[in-house]
């Protein structure tokens, strides 16, 4: 009988310590990612996805408060401009919606944005990892050339 108490509490401790050890990220709403990203440049880490294709470049973004954003990559893509513009909406729940008049074939883009500790982890609407732009990066105003 002990035995059977012991291996029981023992088993609830272990369920219950990774249960606290698991982690949820919440993709960010409207306010909180208008503070984080709006009149702000940022730069992705070098991995980032681009029209399905995983490319090794750094992308600099800034979006402004009247809806537009500005993008350019560190080196020119193949196919692609290095520059680009563009218009973006944010909804209430956080979904962002960009369209760039060259990239990603001007198509409109849905995402949301994650906050992690050092860093804003951008996901697709279809559940996509994109990139991750490093909060250390991130500068005030538009900053690029």
């Amino acid at each position: 009988m002990q035995k059977l108490i012991a291996s029981i509490i023992f088993t609830m401790l272990v369920v219950a310590n990774s249960l606290s050890f698991g982690a949820t990220l919440n993709s960010m709403n409207q306010d909180q990612l208008e503070t984080a990203i709006v009149n702000k440049t940022f730069i992705s880490i070098a991995t980032d996805n681009l029209n399905g294709r995983t490319i090794d470049n750094t992308f600099s973004m800034f979006l402004d408060d009247h809806g537009n954003i500005f993008g350019e990559m560190a080196y020119k893509p193949k196919n692609e401009p290095q520059t680009d513009s563009g218009v973006y909406s944010i909804a209430d729940d956080g979904t962002f919606y960009i369209t760039w008049q060259h990239w990603d074939g001007a198509k409109k883009l849905c995402g949301h944005l994650f906050n992690a500790e050092n860093a804003y982890i951008s996901i697709d609407c279809a559940h996509v990892f994109h990139t991750v732009f490093m909060k250390d990066t991130i500068r005030s105003g538009n900053q690029l050339k």
